[in-house]
Order: structure tokens, then sequence, then C-alpha cells
């Protein structure tokens, strides 16, 4: 347990009397590195953080009150921990959390203004982002599978940029990000912001895009792009590039040129987690992609 975060030093001390279960799953990629936890009972975690990323937590669920450095927070709360910086946190029962390290880079990149975050701190912040709870829901699904049936490498890096997207968009668009004061857009501004970052999701051809990729391409801030997205279309710049990629994949199915599947568009446009992209296709279009296929192949 004491390796709970990578890149960390923690010791863990039970507070409550019973037998403990605790589970941690962990993965990496290039740029992230992804860590989540189930504890049985309450604990306290104390430690030094990893030197060379900030620590970017959810504390997704628990039975109880959880502390951190003293002051209480609550289920659904998001933490922004310094490199090198200490931990002391208080979980509670039945308690389940998650967190990505990231370079300090990455989060300026998307307009997160981080100078007042020094070693002996850290901040916190309720998350009320609406996609977060299922981003974290399927990387924890992915982290659970069973031996032999892990997620690839190219579907890890999917889901780990999916989750640090919304991570760093509630953080961006919560109450924390409000109190600095961010700037209302115009309208002309907010279709200025939404053409360049469509213009450059246009030009990419791999699925995994990187959100403060799409930040530095519109040259806006994370909180700004999310503002312009949900004000020009009514939703976020991730959601309003799944719905594309969904079409896409429904164009594909209903060419149903010979050699097509299922599988093969639906990975081609960037969804690995194929049962949610059944339930969402079907939730979308009211039948599942396979009936959209046969229907189409009945045809030709």
């Amino acid at each position: 347990m004491r390796a709970a975060l990578q890149g960390s030093h923690l010791e863990h001390v039970q507070l409550e009397g019973g037998h403990f279960h605790g589970a941690v799953a962990q993965v990496s990629t290039d740029q992230l590195r992804v860590d989540w936890g189930a504890y049985s009972l309450a604990v306290l975690c104390q430690g030094q953080l990893s030197a060379d990323r900030l620590s970017l937590g959810l504390l997704i669920s628990g039975t109880g009150a959880w502390r951190v450095r003293g002051q209480q927070a609550r289920n659904g709360d998001l933490l922004l921990l310094p490199e090198g910086g200490e931990l002391t946190i208080s979980l509670p029962s039945q308690s389940q959390w998650l967190a990505v390290q990231v370079p300090r880079a990455r989060l300026e990149a998307l307009g997160m203004k981080l100078e007042g975050l020094h070693t002996d701190g850290g901040w916190a912040g309720a998350a009320q982002h609406p996609g977060l709870q299922r981003a974290a829901a399927e990387l924890a699904s992915a982290l659970l599978t069973q031996p032999g049936t892990a997620p690839q490498a190219g579907d890890l890096t999917h889901i780990h940029e999916d989750l640090f997207a919304a991570l760093a968009a509630a953080w961006a668009t919560g109450p924390a990000c409000r109190q600095a004061g961010a700037e209302p857009l115009c309208s002309n501004e907010r279709w200025r912001v939404v053409r360049r970052a469509e213009s450059y999701l246009a030009s990419r051809t791999e699925p995994t895009v990187r959100i403060d990729d799409v930040c530095l391409a519109a040259g806006t801030s994370l909180s700004r792009l999310e503002r312009a997205f949900r004000e020009v279309y009514g939703h976020s710049p991730r959601r309003t590039l799944t719905l594309r990629r969904m079409a896409a994949v429904r164009r594909e199915l209903l060419a149903g040129h010979p050699g097509t599947s299922v599988t093969e568009a639906a990975t081609r446009w960037g969804f690995f987690h194929l049962g949610r992209f059944a339930q969402d296709y079907a939730a979308l279009y009211q039948e599942r992609p396979s009936t959209t296929l046969q229907r189409s192949q009945l045809r030709h």
C-alpha cells in the first residue's frame, strides 16, 4: 500500500476496527499516470507525492467524511496537489478514489493558473462536470478487467485522455475557476474559438485527441473552450466530438460495404469500449449498430 500513487511514498494507518480489504490498480502512458483505489475501512494516508508531476485527484465515494490536510471534504470533491507535496488525507470506510499525475505544462496549456500552488499546500474544489463520474467509471471498468482481457495500450491512452479531459474540465469550470474571475466571451469570440477548435479536430486522423492540444489550437483556455462549445452547441467539446464520431461510424454502417464490421468501424473512430459504444449508439439512434449494418447489407 505504500505505492498507492505511482512515484510516491505513502503510509496507510487503519482508523477503525475490522478486516481491511484494499484494492489499488495502476496504469501509465507516456503523458499520464493513473491510480484507482478502493478501501473497505477508514484509513489515514500520509506521505510524499511524486516530485515530477502534479496530482489531480477525485474523491469518488465513501461512507463518511473525508479530511484533507485537516479540512473536511466530500464525495465528488477534486484535489490538485503540487509536485513533491505532502499528502495527509483521512479516507472514510468504503472509499473509492482516483488520481491522475500529469506534467504541470499540460495544465498550464489549458489556461490554469498554478502560480500559487506550492509544495506546502494544495487546492480543493467541488466537481460539477457531468462527464467526470462516467469517465471515472469507465477507467475503473478497464482496470478491473479479468486477466488476459486487459485493454491494449491504444485503448488505455484513449481512456486516460478522456479521464484527464473530464477532470481538467471539472476543475476549470468549477468554483475555483470562477473565483479567479474568468472573463466572459462575446458572441464573435465564441464562434472564433469553436471554429478554430473544429478546424483542428477535423485535421486529426488519429482517434485520440488531447484536450490541451485543442485549447492550444483554439488559442484559449479550457474553461473558455467549454463555455464556447456549450453556448454554441449545447454540448462540451468532448461530447460534440463523440457525437460526430458516432455519426461517422453510422455512415460507414449505412454504406454497408463488403467486409464492414461494427468492431472495425467503431475502433477506427475511437470507440474502444465496444459495450459502452453499443449502448450509446442504441440510445442515440434507437437501434443497435449491428442492426444498422444488417439492414444496409440486405439492401445491397
